[in-house]
């Protein structure tokens, strides 16, 4: 992968869940459009508990060690508890590498801006695009009430999945008491 590839965090929040739907299915939709890589995509909704829930995803990435990572680690940098939810369902591989990769090169402020839109509303969704910028995702995006992104860049992500890669392999698996 290039290292200046762009990778695009967007959130977005939605009066109703049939709107989400509708940007859900046009990023969908669009994932094969142009320079292409990767897409994954959560409808959200607010849980009982007051969390938000995944209640629908894609991921062209799924068929990759790390592919669920690539979604699970969007959402934990931004909704914690919801990113658990993902990496319980979907695995750990490459997670570290991903949230680390987040956290240490996105812009605080965006992250911080994305992150408080999920919990405007009860709906909302979450794309993780890698090589498209925010902005040209985000027009995906029609029905939301609002949007907010913020693009990191590729870097030495393959590094350090291989790294975390390399970590997991080394930890001795847990013996059953």
């Amino acid at each position: 992968m290039n290292a200046s590839a762009p990778i695009s965090v967007l959130a977005a929040s939605y009066s109703t869940r049939e709107r989400a739907v509708q940007d859900f299915s046009s990023v969908w939709g669009a994932r094969h459009d142009g320079d292409f890589h990767h897409t994954a995509v959560a409808l959200l909704a607010r849980g009982p508990g007051g969390t938000l829930d995944v209640q629908r995803s894609s991921s062209t990435a799924e068929h990759l060690v790390w592919g669920g990572a690539l979604l699970g680690g969007a959402l934990f940098v931004l909704a914690p508890a919801t990113g658990v939810q993902v990496f319980a369902t979907v695995g750990l591989d490459g997670a570290g590498a991903l949230v680390y990769h987040f956290r240490r090169n996105a812009d605080p402020a965006g992250l911080t801006a994305t992150a408080l839109l999920l919990e405007e509303g009860d709906t909302g969704l979450v794309v993780v695009s890698v090589n498209r910028r925010g902005e040209v995702v985000a027009p995906l995006l029609a029905h939301a009430q609002r949007t907010a992104w913020v693009d990191v860049v590729w870097g030495d992500l393959e590094e350090e999945l291989g790294r975390d890669f390399a970590t997991q392999d080394s930890v001795p698996a847990r013996l059953a008491s």
